[in-house]
């Protein structure tokens, strides 16, 4: 995948990401930060090339071109590990199909200690540079693991987990669900939400209450209030 920008160049090389090969132009060394990094890249033993800014423009579909993008051959960090934890939460994303959606959501998990995002059904790749810019770096450090929502639902049945899923109406109000056990919490697509298939088959249902006229938060928020009010629970 692609790190574009001396932040997300920062946040791979603190990971310890296996780089595949950076690319950099003259503005990158114009700042002490910038120089820091082009030295610490150039110890490395990925290969590292000098290029003009319309070569690195050309290279990224940022609005904003940066001066440095690392191809990142990592494709992720392995997502195993929580099923060894003691009530891990979870967090599955089932057909997010906005890439910064996605790596927006990425970022809320990673801030709430989630332990790893399963990606289900048509959920955008989590590789795609707008999910790794609106990550901020948390795709660098949050496992992540991509399958089929069947195969999800069965492997964390299987490790004893209560899955609860989020819905517009109809849902319990969230604050009166127990989210203090291992747990995983699953997202629909924007606009569409979950499958109703899909929500019979999970424990609970949860619903965010909105003040009267408001038909919905954007799914980025909805994951944020929700992992945030599970860390409440889970502190108190």
């Amino acid at each position: 995948m692609i790190a574009e920008g001396v932040h997300l160049a920062r946040e791979a090389l603190l990971a310890g990401c296996d780089l595949e090969t950076v690319f950099f132009d003259a503005r990158l060394s114009t700042s002490e930060e910038g120089a820091t990094l082009l030295a610490e890249l150039r110890d490395l033993d990925a290969p590292c090339h000098e290029v003009t800014e319309g070569v690195m423009e050309g290279l990224q579909d940022a609005r904003s071109p940066q001066p440095v993008l690392l191809a990142i051959r990592t494709a992720g960090l392995d997502g195993r590990s929580w099923r060894t934890q003691e009530n891990p939460l979870v967090v599955v994303c089932d057909g997010i199909q906005d890439p910064g959606n996605l790596g927006a959501i990425l970022r809320s998990a990673d801030a709430a200690g989630a332990a790893v995002l399963l990606a289900t059904g048509t959920t955008a790749d989590w590789r795609h540079p707008r999910t790794v810019r609106a990550s901020t770096g948390s795709i660098f450090r949050l496992p992540i693991e991509q399958t089929e929502t069947e195969t999800a639902v069965e492997r964390l049945r299987q490790h004893g987990l209560t899955l609860v899923g989020t819905t517009v109406r109809k849902g319990q109000d969230f604050r009166d669900v127990a989210l203090t056990g291992g747990c995983a919490l699953f997202f629909g697509g924007e606009g569409a939400g979950l499958d109703e298939g899909l929500l019979e088959t999970l424990d609970r249902v949860i619903t965010i209450p909105l003040h009267p006229g408001v038909e919905s938060l954007s799914v980025g928020a909805a994951v944020a209030v929700t992992l945030f009010e599970a860390v409440r629970q889970r502190r108190a």
